[in-house]
């Protein structure tokens, strides 16, 4: 009993008190990163294999498939890593210089936002497990979903991430940043209601407030009822898992990836992480950007000058499910 309540008592205190309209989900579980893994995988194409730039800028996680959208290629890679993670590379439709820059499951398919375009696509998928053993040559179709209520220029400074609240099918889609150092910056997170065609804000944006105007929300994920995002700084090279409190903005730090993520690029991965997923087992996934571009008109991605680093931290065994 005592042992229990010392290690209750130090997990409280890592987490901070919660703001008192927040939900009451089940205790955070810490990740182990000393049992962190970096996940190779075998491409179908071998252009979209880690050693090329294929920019790998979301993620989301369903109960089978990791699903990684090709920034500026056209492709949405679905890894499948309980074996031997093999990637299926499928085509999408999407627009000429899309940036597909976040990705969220839903019932029936993906959403995906394009920062370029400051737009957000649907992507139905039938059976994914289908869709993996046989996906063809064809593009994939997108369904473009007007944005109301949502005021956003596309750019280099954009949407950078989307998730889907799985109890009641809210769309939350991100602005990376917003501001400048005389102002102050912030992040801003829209909740929208989804209909066929349309995505409709439910009112003015949640603020993030931000420290400095080198600091980003760069993805979100959804846990146990509450929000998280990532968060990164850049020049600095940090990296920080945050809790997003939606009613007032508030975060706090969960897990810092800041030196795990240093010590891979020495080994040369690329540490400019811009996915996080939560699986169903409660690991975290990470997904790392390797390339910094402008606009591209070529059909395949390049060498790589670092890998695209795949990387799945699992759950403390105290609280492993």
């Amino acid at each position: 009993m005592g042992r229990w309540l010392t290690a209750s008592l130090l997990l409280t205190s890592l987490l901070g008190c919660r703001s008192v309209t927040a939900p009451e989900p089940t205790p955070f579980p810490p990740w182990d990163l000393a049992r962190a893994e970096v996940i190779r995988w075998q491409a179908d194409e071998a252009f979209f294999g880690q050693d090329f730039a294929i920019e790998a800028s979301g993620l989301a996680a369903s109960q089978s498939f990791l699903f990684v959208p090709s920034e500026k290629y056209g492709r949405l890679l679905i890894v499948e890593p309980s074996d031997g993670a093999r990637v299926r590379t499928v085509r999408l439709a999407v627009p000429r210089h899309a940036e597909l820059e976040g990705v969220a499951l839903l019932d029936g398919g993906v959403l995906l936002c394009d920062e370029a375009h400051a737009a957000v696509y649907g992507v139905p998928i039938e059976d994914e497990r289908r869709l993996f053993a046989s996906a063809g040559k064809e593009p994939l179709p997108v369904n473009g979903l007007g944005l109301e209520g949502v005021a956003v220029r596309g750019g280099k400074i954009g949407f950078e991430g989307i998730e889907v609240d799985p109890d009641n099918g809210t769309v939350y889609l991100l602005l990376e940043r917003s501001g400048s150092d005389a102002t102050g910056c912030v992040s801003r997170i829209w909740s929208l209601q989804r209909t066929a065609k349309t995505l409709r804000s439910d009112g003015d944006p949640i603020e993030v407030a931000l420290e400095e105007c080198t600091w980003r929300l760069a993805e979100l994920a959804w846990w146990d009822g509450r929000m998280v995002a990532l968060k990164t700084q850049f020049p600095g090279e940090r990296y920080e898992i945050v809790t997003v409190d939606l009613a007032t903005g508030e975060t706090d730090v969960v897990l810092d990836l800041t030196e795990l993520l240093r010590s891979l690029a020495r080994q040369g991965w690329s540490n400019n992480v811009e996915g996080i997923a939560l699986g169903g087992d409660g690991s975290l996934w990470l997904v790392a950007d390797n390339a910094v571009t402008g606009v591209i008109d070529d059909p395949l991605p390049p060498r790589g000058e670092s890998r695209t680093l795949l990387l799945r931290i699992p759950p403390s065994k105290a609280v492993s499910r």
